[in-house]
């Protein structure tokens, strides 16, 4: 568990906006479409580093995947 002494330590809950292919696979795979498993585990790393970078950019000290892997709340 990280702690501090110094400061609240600060997060987020909750869905982070998904690029457009990932918002696409996601809807698909949804509407029961055939979808590429590889392409949609790429995509989804690609997605979930993209947020965890902006986490650390932004000083979140405790990151999460911003519900990348959801088609809706």
């Amino acid at each position: 568990m990280i702690r501090s002494q110094a400061r609240i330590l600060t997060t987020h809950v909750g869905s982070l906006p998904r690029n457009g292919v990932l918002t696409d696979l996601l809807i698909r795979r949804e509407a029961g479409e055939a979808i590429d498993a590889g392409l949609l585990a790429g995509e989804m790393d690609r997605a979930v580093r993209a947020i965890i970078d902006a986490e650390v950019a932004a000083g979140i000290d405790i990151g999460n995947d911003g519900e990348q892997q959801r088609v809706a709340m």
